[in-house]
Order: structure tokens, then C-alpha cells, then sequence
């Protein structure tokens, strides 16, 4: 009687997998491109880093706790796809955008001077039919 418990409680979480997967790999096939096609061509070029002035209002508090959750949510969606079918690498960089978390910029700035997700992204576009993205000058360190 154990046996047909863990038996059947193994193939729901298998179900469970497969259907998760399925899921997270249509919506990356529909969700990303367009997400990427709608961004500014200059959107890695114009970034700059917010002021540490912050006015408290309850909206917009609400929509930092939103954004910060969509974000989580995609970043583990980002990181299940690194391992299930799905386009994992520029997840994670969309739920960077979307985070807020010191040392964001750094890290976001070390993202995109990867010439892989370069290529990635301005793949995407061309698939899309926008112009590619202008990217910042790769500074050198002395």
C-alpha cells in the first residue's frame, strides 16, 4: 500500500514538472520577444541609477512590491529554464530591470557588455523586425 502512495505521489510531481514546463516555455516563447521588441533601442545606453530621495506614497510603494514580485517570479522562472526548455539567460536579465537590490547596476552593467546576451538580443529583435539595441562603450580599467 506504501508502494502505490510514493508510486502515484512520484507521478503527480512528474505531471506537475511537465506541465510547469510546458507552461514556462510557451509563455518564454511569447512573453520574452515581445517584451525585448517593445524595449527602447537606447535602453542600455540611458540607464542611470536612481537618487536615493524617495517620496513615501501607498501607490507607490504598491507598485515597487509589484514589480519587485513579477521580478522574483521571473528570475525563477529564468533560473527553471536554464534547465527546462525556455529562453533562461534573458528571463534572468528582464527580472534584473524589474528587482530592486544594491549593487543592481553593477551587476546589470557586467550582464550587458557579454557579447553572448549582446547577440542574444539583438537576435531577438531581428526576429521581431525592430532595429538592434545601441550599446554602451565597454569602459576600460586602469
Amino acid at each position: 500500500m506504501d508502494h502505490l502512495i510514493t508510486t502515484q505521489l512520484f507521478q503527480n510531481i512528474i505531471q506537475w514538472f511537465a506541465i510547469t514546463s510546458l507552461t514556462t516555455f510557451l509563455l518564454s516563447l511569447l512573453l520574452i520577444p515581445l517584451i525585448i521588441s517593445k524595449l527602447s533601442v537606447h535602453c542600455f545606453v540611458q540607464i542611470t541609477p536612481r537618487t536615493r530621495e524617495f517620496r513615501f506614497s501607498a501607490w507607490k510603494l504598491m507598485l515597487c512590491v509589484l514589480r519587485n514580485v513579477v521580478g522574483i517570479l521571473l528570475l525563477l522562472a529564468g533560473i527553471a529554464m536554464l534547465f527546462l526548455p525556455g529562453q533562461g539567460i534573458l528571463t534572468i536579465l528582464i527580472s534584473l530591470l524589474l528587482l530592486s537590490f544594491p549593487g543592481k547596476q553593477k551587476l546589470f552593467n557586467y550582464l550587458i557588455h557579454k557579447p553572448a546576451i549582446q547577440r542574444s538580443l539583438d537576435w531577438v529583435r531581428k526576429k521581431s523586425g525592430t532595429h538592434p539595441f545601441i550599446w554602451p562603450e565597454k569602459k576600460l580599467v586602469p
